[in-house]
């Protein structure tokens, strides 16, 4: 190989040698990052933060949908004191129509568990929507978008949704407690560990996965009985479904 081509080759291999060990430093900053915003919580930050997040997570695994991980270690590049990864389910086409409704009540109802699970847990915090801006306007956005019709019937939804997400918080909140432990521990989780902790909290109290007589449907609430004695009991604003 003449020397001009081998300088040449030399310098494409340098360029892409750089490039990945640019890649590699710049994760390691960025984890570092990570990791000081971390040292600089409270402990009763990073509790809060573990049940915000696994609240996000139980929910994800209990409604069926795929989770990669979770943590609870900041990304100081989003704002954000913790996140979950998960698998996008896709509402495609092929889809009946109340597959596809069911499935987007379903994420938007991940979405509101973060604060919800704020709200019941940890009764004191004073503002338990703190953090869950984003959440919110990406259910609000969810449900929009991808079910819309009338106002009327878009509030109904918003309504279906966050208390669908209140039940669901309540009768899993063994199991967000055992995730938020965990996390508090590993700081982050694979889907996989998660699951086997959320499972391994449902065994240990012969729990059962939620589901309502009105899965089928999205109108009404008129034969879910335990639905509306909770609404009863937890005193949300306006009337029970």
């Amino acid at each position: 190989m003449a020397l001009r081509a081998k300088t040449k080759h030399l310098a494409h291999q340098f360029v892409k040698l750089y490039a990945y060990f640019r890649s590699e430093l710049e994760q390691l900053r960025d984890f570092r990052r990570s990791i000081n915003a971390l040292e600089t919580q409270s402990p009763a930050e990073i509790y809060n933060t573990a049940i915000h997040e696994a609240g996000h997570a139980v929910l994800q695994l209990a409604l069926g949908l795929d989770l990669v991980a979770v943590t609870i270690i900041p990304d100081p590049r989003k704002k954000a004191a913790g996140y979950v990864l998960c698998k996008k389910a896709v509402a495609t086409d092929d889809l009946q129509m109340v597959g596809r409704q069911a499935l987007v009540l379903r994420q938007a109802m991940v979405y509101y568990a973060g604060a919800e699970v704020v709200r019941q847990l940890i009764p004191t915090d004073p503002n338990p929507d703190a953090g869950a801006t984003i959440d919110n306007r990406r259910a609000s956005e969810l449900i929009i978008h991808k079910i819309g019709g009338n106002a009327e019937y878009v509030d109904f939804l918003f309504s279906l949704a966050r208390r669908r997400c209140a039940l669901l918080v309540a009768h899993h909140q063994p199991e967000i407690r055992a995730l938020a432990a965990a996390l508090e521990e590993k700081l982050i989780l694979s889907g996989e560990v998660a699951r086997k902790v959320f499972l391994r909290s449902l065994a240990k109290r012969s729990g059962r996965l939620m589901s309502f007589q009105t899965d089928h449907m999205l109108h009404g609430l008129v034969g879910d009985v335990a639905f509306r004695a909770f609404l009863r009991k937890l005193k949300l604003p306006g009337p029970p479904d």
